[in-house]
């Protein structure tokens, strides 16, 4: 007995990733209903993206340069015609009942987007641990939400035509657009419960902090081009809240914090408007604060491959400051939770098995 179909479009994307996106054609076989059609945007990947047999055949729409993910979306979506539209990104994975219980939720006129918690699976490490707890998004989240997550939406088409983002020219940010954009035109967004989906992208530390103070970040850099100290006072009193809950569940997720925060501070620091050096004083200085030589190294090689050099020089208030800022953050075992983080970080480097971000490019 044949699969019942649905008038629905699946609309994916890859950008260099093509494994993550044949996975995701192959998981459709699996789905209890086969959908209308199947649209692949490919953003510009130099290896064009060949798509592997799939039913219905996939559409492919190539951009000849990469644009992004909110621009992507735009072409995948206006291209697709199915009477409902559902955009995953490559790296998504659904319980294969997944469309067929939200559908009714989508059909309702008075909803514009709906999704589902996205809870990461990323492997085993500690690195996939820290990433599922961090990276996880409306884990025990349901009903009606400030923002619907773009690693999976579920739309009518017709909310989609009139009220698409074609206008949007940024990479980035597409999901906090069109929540807001909904809203204001009275629709309401929806994030179901259950069933939950899977985002299944190994990320590196560095890729993870690069992504993480990319979607964070904006406010903080705005308040920084006025107002660095200010700015970098309210980063410290967040992450001593985050830092406080991610030690509770494994003391050893310390160092990832410790290198999102070097990060986030170098950012601050450069849109403040210190000079080069300045920057790199206060890497060196977070580096040597490290309670191992070994620690130290792989931090600095850290932020240096995040473009943040480690350089050392001579008192400067800024570093004085912000090395006091840090400290005070720490909780009393910081020392003895980074040395027991170390043999993880050295199995990371040595395996290397994550995959590719449009982050890293």
């Amino acid at each position: 007995m044949g699969k019942r179909r649905y008038g629905l479009s699946v609309i994916t994307y890859t950008y260099e990733d093509h494994e993550l996106a044949a996975g995701l054609l192959a998981s459709l076989a699996d789905w209890d209903f086969e959908p209308q059609e199947v649209v692949v945007v490919d953003d510009g990947s130099r290896t064009p993206f060949v798509p592997p047999p799939c039913r219905p055949p996939v559409r492919l729409v190539r951009l000849a340069a990469n644009q992004g993910p909110a621009q992507a979306k735009v072409a995948g979506l206006g291209a697709a015609a199915g009477r409902y539209l559902l955009s995953l990104d490559a790296d998504i994975r659904l319980p294969s009942d997944w469309a067929t219980r939200l559908l009714p939720l989508a059909a309702r006129p008075e909803i514009g987007i709906v999704g589902s918690p996205i809870l990461t699976e990323a492997g085993t490490g500690l690195l996939a641990e820290y990433q599922r707890l961090y990276f996880s998004h409306m884990a025990g989240v349901g009903g009606d939400p400030k923002i619907v997550p773009a690693g999976v939406w579920l739309l009518r088409r017709e909310v989609w035509q009139r009220h698409g983002f074609a206008e949007y020219r940024q990479r980035l940010h597409e999901d906090d657009y069109f929540s807001a954009k909904l809203r204001a035109c009275g629709l309401g967004l929806c994030i179901a419960p259950e069933p939950a989906a899977r985002q299944i992208r190994r990320l590196s530390r560095r890729t993870m902090v690069r992504r993480g103070f990319t979607w964070q970040g904006r406010e903080y850099c705005a308040v920084a081009r006025t107002s660095p100290i200010d700015a970098v006072n309210a980063f410290l009193v967040a992450m001593q809240r985050r830092i406080s809950r991610h030690f509770a569940v494994d003391s050893r997720f310390l160092y990832y914090d410790y290198l999102y925060m070097g990060y986030a501070l170098a950012v601050l620091a450069r849109e403040g408007g210190y000079p080069g050096p300045v920057v790199a004083a206060l890497a060196a200085r977070l580096a040597w604060d490290l309670p191992e030589e070994g620690l130290a190294g792989t931090f600095g090689a850290d932020m240096a491959a995040l473009g943040v050099e480690a350089v050392p020089a001579g008192p400067h208030p800024l570093v004085a400051a912000v090395r006091r800022g840090v400290r005070s953050v720490l909780p009393p075992a910081a020392d003895e939770a980074l040395r027991q983080a170390m043999p993880c970080l050295l199995e990371e480097d040595g395996r290397q098995d994550w995959h590719f971000s449009f982050y890293d490019a």
